[in-house]
């Protein structure tokens, strides 16, 4: 009787830790769909002509549709190219969880290194 309370006690902990781990790999998903979304709208809406503020702002309408937190909108210039990188921080909260997942995303144009 004892080792079958042990074994279910077990079984028990290992379920419930193996869910954690799938609630994590979940809003990592989850986190990294919407911030790659958001940063593809972001430079969609950079390359048709709109200011900084309202391509961030359209990041973070993108966001908000999936549930996730827009932490940092960056937009950045480099070189010649007239096209600029999007570079968002997202968050997301781990359901059940005291937890968050913080993903990182860029889109747009990239300058190749010289040299």
């Amino acid at each position: 009787m004892v080792l079958a309370i042990g074994v279910v006690g077990g079984l028990v902990t290992v379920l419930v830790l193996a869910l954690g781990l799938v609630a994590v790999l979940v809003a990592g998903q989850q986190a990294r769909t919407a911030a790659d979304l958001a940063s593809l709208a972001a430079a969609g809406q950079l390359v048709q002509g709109v200011d900084d503020s309202a391509a961030c702002a359209r990041a973070a309408r993108v966001t908000d549709q999936h549930g996730v937190e827009l932490r940092r909108c960056t937009v950045t210039r480099q070189g010649p190219s007239p096209l600029p990188e999007v570079t968002l921080d997202v968050e997301r909260a781990v359901g059940g969880t005291r937890w968050a997942v913080a993903v990182t995303a860029r889109a747009g144009a990239s300058v190749a290194p010289s040299g």
